[in-house]
């Protein structure tokens, strides 16, 4: 019979732009969350810019948009979007 693994849980995704990248990636690995970066072109009111996306697994939220926060100052933005998604997965 096979186990049942599925997982109901958040996940933050902090879209950011494509500034100081080593930075905010040892940001991350110092930080001891699990993440994911993933690297694209996006626009910001208009304007096409290199953007990245940081998704968050099983981080409480208070500790995901502290490190938005972070990033934010590093990046010198006036704002940086922080999403909260609803996630169900199993572990293979």
């Amino acid at each position: 019979m096979p186990l049942n693994l599925s997982k109901e849980s958040v996940m933050y995704r902090i879209l950011t732009e494509r500034k100081n990248a080593d930075q905010v990636k040892n940001l991350l690995v110092a930080s001891g969350l699990d993440y994911t970066i993933f690297y694209g072109d996006g626009s910001w009111h208009g304007a096409a810019e290199y953007s990245m996306a940081i998704e968050l697994d099983n981080s409480p939220r208070i500790v995901a948009e502290s490190l938005a926060q972070i990033i934010k100052f590093i990046n010198g933005q006036a704002a940086i979007l922080i999403q909260e998604i609803p996630t169900s997965g199993v572990l293979l």
